[in-house]
């Protein structure tokens, strides 16, 4: 039957973040969030593996930051994502096509109102202190993800989560949406199953215990040194061929050490030595002296996109011509060009998903993105009234591409006249303070592509930046409650010009990924970041 149509304001009434990344430090280019929120959802680059792929060994991967917690729903930092998602599992998880798969749920069922999603589970699965997950434990965790993730409290808000029997929950939704099955499935904070005792002990505070399901189990945590997984021995996989985030996990590896290597070069030398076997987020300029290296190969995959968020909420950019001025006064090609060094590593695109995504992909609002055109900034800055007001940049030297971007954006905008300053900071105080509304008017963050463009977490009124355009939520709520999805792709090119005529936030371009490991190690695949399970160390 037709959904009834609601208000789209009133799902962010009761939003409140516990701690945010950027994609969103995103997959965050070479960083999100997140992140510094969230690397590409449906691309996959996969070394294959042998036919026999060597199981055992240890395994040690170079990560460029720590992550704030493992407590995944809490946070959208991509370093927590990725080491989580080898820890804990959810009910239904993306493959590379984007499209959710059962993961924990044996199967789901919608009924013919769309209201009911009936998850049945897997039986016989044990947590990581040999508990059998049953429904119980999972109503606990969707509930508590419920009041944590951005993404469940904007699109699921008011559903409830029923033990129908041991092995089978329902959730009820009042109002469902087109976006309802991804955002159970979704990747950043994603719905992770734990044991009920360890959620009623922590409630909405962090968790102090990381007990999965997954193919790993947490060992040990040395604060700014490293995280120790080891191979879960009891680990049921399904059978189901590999496919991104869903299908077969195998754990070949017995151990698993995550560095924390803030310094690229740092982690450079350590590949070439054999120190690490892996290292993610290798800088542009590396890659030539690692291709020297028959000893280690290259694997590059699209990550994410490079975005300045912009204050709406407190300060000089609360002022769309403000906005429109910064948009104005920067060179696209110069900000990738600092934080990718060439386009062999970047795309300049002004969509908010990739060209690859048909459904969504539009042209418009490609007028108003790299507009570059200093005259027309300083014109805006008089008819907005600018006085020299400081302008902060907050950014993270940890996330080279961020930093590196940050200052060239400091270099344009006080070309035209705007008194700007960079408030440099660790990835975690970067975490943090990206949730202070006055503690800086732009932020430079990476973010992954999402199945669609209205489940950017920056587009959201209470993410960082505060985003503040009713005509923008107006086609959000149109997308995100049509009556197809031939209508709500309909709607993507008007939603495109909005986001560029509003300026909310700058989309600067699309970023390439860039991993390096040693020539032994087999099987390693991407899907926003490094899948680690069915990976092997072939010596």
């Amino acid at each position: 039957m037709p959904i009834k149509r609601v208000g789209y304001m009133l799902l962010f009434l009761v939003f409140m973040f516990a701690l945010f990344g950027c994609s969103n430090e995103t997959d965050s280019d070479n960083s999100q969030q997140g992140a510094e929120n969230e690397d590409s959802d449906s691309d996959v680059n996969a070394d294959d593996a042998t036919d026999e792929a060597v199981s055992g060994g240890e395994l040690n991967i170079a990560f460029n930051a720590q992550p704030p917690t493992l407590d995944i729903p809490q946070t959208t930092a991509t370093a927590a994502r990725d080491i989580a998602q080898h820890i804990f599992e959810p009910l239904v998880a993306l493959d590379t096509s984007l499209e959710p798969q059962p993961m924990l749920a044996e199967r789901y069922e919608l009924s013919d109102d769309n209201t009911q999603i009936t998850f049945y589970l897997r039986q016989g699965i044990k947590f990581h202190n040999g508990k059998e997950m049953t429904a119980e434990d999972v109503v606990a965790s969707m509930e508590r993800w419920q009041q944590l993730s951005s993404s469940a409290k904007t699109y699921l808000e008011g559903t409830k989560y029923e033990i129908e029997d041991e092995y089978t929950v329902v959730a009820t939704r009042d109002k469902p949406t087109t976006l309802d099955m991804f955002v159970f499935a979704d990747m950043s904070q994603f719905a992770a199953i734990m044991p009920k005792e360890i959620i009623d002990e922590a409630g909405l505070d962090n968790i102090d215990e990381y007990i999965g399901t997954g193919p790993y189990k947490m060992e040990d945590w040395r604060q700014d040194q490293y995280i120790h997984l080891s191979k879960y021995e009891d680990f049921q996989s399904r059978t189901e061929p590999a496919d991104g985030l869903s299908g077969e996990k195998k754990a070949l590896v017995d151990d698993m050490y995550f560095h924390f290597v803030g310094d690229s070069s740092t982690r450079v030398a350590g590949l070439k030595t054999g120190e690490y076997d892996i290292s993610r987020d290798i800088l542009q300029n590396d890659v030539e002296l690692l291709d020297e290296d028959e000893n280690i190969k290259i694997s590059t995959y699209p990550s994410s996109m490079l975005v300045l968020l912009l204050n709406n909420k407190v300060g000089t950019f609360s002022d769309k011509k403000m906005r429109q001025a910064a948009n104005a006064a920067i060179n696209v090609e110069d900000i990738l060009t600092a934080a990718y060094v060439n386009e062999r590593f970047y795309v300049k695109d002004h969509a908010l998903v990739k060209e690859e995504q048909t459904n969504w992909y539009t042209d418009s609002g490609s007028d108003i993105y790299n507009t570059y055109d200093p005259e027309l900034a300083k014109e805006l800055l008089d008819e907005a009234g600018y006085n020299g007001e400081e302008i902060v940049i907050l950014t993270s030297r940890e996330y080279d591409a961020h930093y590196n971007a940050a200052v060239v954006v400091q270099q344009h905008l006080e070309a035209v006249g705007m008194n700007v300053v960079l408030d440099v900071r660790d990835a975690p105080s970067s975490l943090e303070l990206g949730n202070d509304e006055n503690a800086y008017q732009i932020k430079s963050d990476s973010f992954a592509f999402r199945s669609t463009p209205i489940q950017q977490i920056f587009l959201n009124p209470e993410y960082q930046g505060w985003p503040d355009s009713e005509e923008l939520e107006r086609v959000k709520e149109e997308i995100l409650y049509a009556e197809s999805q031939d209508e709500a792709h309909a709607l993507s090119s008007e939603f495109h010009n909005i986001f560029w005529e509003d300026v909310t936030s700058i989309k600067v371009g699309n970023s390439t990924n860039i991993m390096a490991m040693r020539e032994n190690i087999e099987g390693l695949q991407y899907i926003a970041g490094p899948i680690l399970w069915n990976i092997s160390i072939n010596d």
